[in-house]
C-alpha cells in the first residue's frame, strides 16, 4: 500500500509500505528521496494530538488503531538533529553522500542495514485493524445511549492513545501495559453493551404496554361510547363548518362593500382635489387676465398718447379693434374656465350623491345581516324573542334600534 507523509510542507508518498514495514524503514526512503542526511523522526498527528513514532513500530499497525479517524490521521516526517556521522566523536556507520530519487519512491533493501540478529526482519502477525465498537451506525448508537455512551466512546479513544503510546519498541509481544489497557477496553464495550441492551429491553417493555392497552381498550365498552362522542363531535365539526361558511360569504361581501366604498372615497378625494387644483388654476388665470387687462390698458393708453401725436384716426380705430378682439378672446377663454368649473361642481355632487347612496345602500346590508344572525340565533337556542317599536329619536338612536328592540325570554 501507500504511505502518504508530509516533508517540509509538502506531501509525498511513499509506496509498498506493508504491516510489516517500520517506521525507521520509511524515515530512511524518505530521507534519500529528498537528499538530506540528519536526524529524523516520524509523527503521528491526530487533529490537535502529535505522537512521535518509535524506530521499530509499525506506521500501518498504528494507522490502523484509529478505525474509523483513520483518514484524519497525517504521519509528518521532522528533523530533529545532524546525523551522527557530523560529530566528530561518533563511531558508527560510514558517511555516506545524499542519493536523490523522485517524488514517488519505494522502500529500498533494508537488509544491509539491520542487524543479522535483528527481530524485527521477520514479518509481523497481521494485527486487528480497530478495537472500537462500531457495530451500529454513530448516530443511532447516539439515539440510544445519549450522553453516558459517549462518556463510554472518550474513555476507549483514550485507551486506544493510551496503549498506543506505550507500545513496544524492541519486542513483538504485548507487554503488561498493553495488556491491560485492552482489558480495559473489553470493559468499557462490555459497559457500553450492558447500557444499550437496558434501554432496548425498557423500549419493548414500554411497547408492550401500549400494545396491551390498546388491546384492552378496543375490548371495553369504553371505546364504543368513545366511537360515538368522536361521530357526534364530528357532526357538529361539520355544521360549524357550514355555519363558518356562511359568516365567510357575508364577511366577504361586507368586505366587498368596504372596498368599494374606499374606492369612492378615493374617486371623491380625487375630485376633491381636481377641484382645488382646478380652482388655484383659475385664480391663476384671473390674476394673468388681471394683469393683461393692466397690460392692455397701459397700452391703450400709450397707444393714445402716440396716436394723438400721429394724429392718424385710421390707425387708432384698427388698433383699438385688434385690442377688442383679443379681450373678446380672453373673455370666451374665462367663459370656458367657469363652464369647466362648473362641469367639475356638477361631478362632484354626482360623485357626492353616489357616495350617500352607498352608504345608505351598507347600512341596509348591516341591518339584513343582523337580521340574519338574529334569526340563526332564535332557531339554533330556541329562544322566544319579541321585537318592541321603537321610534328614533335622531341619527345617534336609529343606528342601535336593533340592539334596544329586543327582548328574550
Amino acid at each position: 500500500m501507500e504511505l502518504k507523509v508530509w516533508v517540509d510542507g509538502v506531501q509525498r508518498v511513499v509506496c509498498g509500505v506493508t504491516e510489516a514495514t517500520t517506521c525507521q524503514e520509511v524515515v530512511i526512503a524518505l530521507a534519500q528521496a529528498i537528499g538530506r542526511t540528519g536526524r529524523y523522526t516520524l509523527i503521528e498527528k491526530w487533529r490537535d494530538t502529535e505522537r512521535h513514532l518509535v524506530p521499530h513500530e509499525s506506521p500501518v499497525a498504528s494507522l490502523n488503531t484509529w478505525g474509523q479517524y483513520a483518514g484524519d490521521v497525517q504521519f509528518i516526517l521532522h528533523r530533529t538533529g545532524p546525523s551522527l556521522n557530523e560529530y566528530p566523536s561518533t563511531e558508527g556507520l560510514n558517511s555516506r553522500g545524499p542519493e536523490r530519487g523522485l517524488h514517488r519512491q519505494s522502500l529500498p533493501l533494508m537488509t544491509k542495514l539491520r542487524a543479522p540478529g535483528d527481530r524485527s526482519f521477520r514479518r509481523r502477525e497481521p494485527r486487528r485493524k480497530s478495537l472500537t465498537f462500531t457495530g451500529v451506525p454513530r448516530s443511532l448508537r447516539d439515539i440510544l445511549s445519549g450522553g453516558r455512551l459517549s462518556d463510554s466512546s472518550a474513555r476507549q479513544r483514550e485507551v486506544l492513545v493510551k496503549s498506543a503510546h506505550n507500545s513496544p519498541s524492541l519486542s513483538p509481544r504485548l507487554s503488561a501495559k498493553r495488556v491491560e489497557d485492552l482489558t480495559q477496553l473489553v470493559r468499557l464495550q462490555r459497559e457500553t453493551l450492558s447500557v444499550l441492551d437496558s434501554r432496548m429491553e425498557a423500549y419493548e417493555a414500554e411497547l408492550r404496554m401500549l400494545t396491551e392497552k390498546r388491546v384492552g381498550l378496543e375490548d371495553d365498552e369504553l371505546y364504543v361510547k368513545m366511537m360515538e362522542e368522536v361521530s357526534r363531535l364530528e357532526k357538529q365539526v361539520r355544521r360549524n363548518k357550514v355555519d363558518i361558511e356562511e359568516e365567510e360569504f357575508w364577511a366577504t361581501e361586507l368586505e366587498i362593500e368596504r372596498e368599494s366604498e374606499r374606492q369612492l372615497q378615493e374617486r371623491l378625494q380625487e375630485l376633491s382635489s381636481r377641484l382645488r387644483g382646478c380652482e388655484v388654476d383659475l385664480e391663476q388665470r384671473l390674476m394673468s387676465l388681471q394683469g393683461v387687462e393692466a397690460g392692455i390698458e397701459a397700452q391703450k393708453q400709450h397707444k393714445e398718447i402716440r396716436e394723438s401725436q400721429q394724429a392718424s384716426e385710421g390707425e387708432v380705430k384698427a388698433r383699438l379693434q385688434r385690442v377688442k378682439a383679443e379681450l373678446k378672446a380672453q373673455a370666451q377663454h374665462t367663459s370656458q374656465l367657469e363652464n369647466s368649473s362648473r362641469a367639475v361642481e356638477r361631478s362632484l355632487a354626482e360623485s357626492f350623491k353616489r357616495r350617500q347612496a352607498s352608504q345608505y345602500e351598507l347600512e341596509q346590508l348591516t341591518k339584513e345581516l343582523r337580521q340574519v344572525n338574529l334569526q340563526q340565533f332564535i332557531q339554533q337556542t330556541g329562544t322566544k324573542v319579541t321585537v318592541l317599536p321603537v321610534e328614533p329619536s335622531d341619527e345617534d338612536s336609529s343606528n342601535t334600534t336593533d340592539d334596544k328592540g329586543i327582548v328574550f325570554y
